[in-house]
């Protein structure tokens, strides 16, 4: 439910950006600029330990430094391996990126609802392994626990890597299925369709995926991704931005 509001929150800020995997995946697949994927990854960690920060002065008994014992910090349940605690958490974050593509990247969109589709897969991440791993499926929600109390330092390069590497390949996975924007993966992959192509003569990106100008309106209306300004929007009104995807009018890595 947390997950689902911040991304209402945060939609027309950066496009609901709250999980480094989510980024790292679509930095990938071309959908936003590498150095602003960058300086969402900071802000998100730099959010995560200004969290935990928040944590340590409000729970009783928790303090800056306390080690493994610090409120929010995760470690696996008895008897999980750190092969069994990688392979849960690439598993999950494989699941929950792939879910965001699918409703709020890929075209048509899922519009409104995406939020709640990302929010209910988070939800049966949780219920599914939260007694190996703790489900942590974000780099951040487990990097700032670890940076403010100092705890399970021993296995939380693990969770960041195993969540990276589910991100990544959910957003391999989605070229395919959604189509890129990064021009090394599409001649990497020659397969995968393009989602945006250079159109006219300013070279300007198009979105192949977008209606036509034929379309009704109320096709155009269903099309459009979540946020995305509908189509008898003046030309000059600024346009929110699409959830997770990079905002029209730039150029994609």
């Amino acid at each position: 439910m947390l997950l689902l509001l911040a991304v209402f929150i945060t939609a027309n800020v950066s496009g609901g950006h709250l999980n480094p995997a989510v980024t790292l995946a679509t930095m990938f697949t071309g959908h936003i600029k590498i150095v602003r994927g960058l300086a969402y990854i900071f802000l998100q960690i730099c959010g995560a330990c200004f969290g935990i920060l928040m944590v340590a002065g409000l729970v009783t008994n928790s303090y800056v430094g306390m080690g493994n014992n610090g409120t929010g910090c995760f470690t696996t349940g008895t008897d999980v391996t750190l092969g069994m605690l990688f392979g849960w958490e690439t598993v999950m974050t494989f699941v929950l990126v792939s879910v965001v593509y699918a409703v709020a990247i890929g075209e048509p969109s899922f519009g409104v609802m995406g939020p709640f589709a990302v929010g209910l897969a988070l939800f049966a991440m949780v219920f599914a392994g939260s007694q190996f791993t703790g489900t942590a499926i974000n780099p951040a929600r487990a990097l700032g626990p670890a940076i403010v109390y100092h705890c399970h330092w021993n296995k939380v390069w693990l969770y960041v890597i195993a969540e990276c590497v589910g991100g990544l390949a959910a957003g391999l996975m989605a070229g395919p299925l959604y189509g890129t924007g990064a021009t090394w993966l599409k001649k990497m992959l020659p397969w995968i369709r393009p989602t945006e192509e250079p159109s006219g003569d300013n070279n300007e990106l198009e979105d192949q995926a977008a209606p036509s100008n034929n379309s009704s309106k109320r096709e155009m209306e269903m099309q459009a991704p979540l946020y995305e300004a509908k189509p008898n929007q003046s030309a000059g009104a600024k346009k929110p931005m699409s959830t997770y995807v990079q905002d029209e009018g730039t150029t994609l890595v």
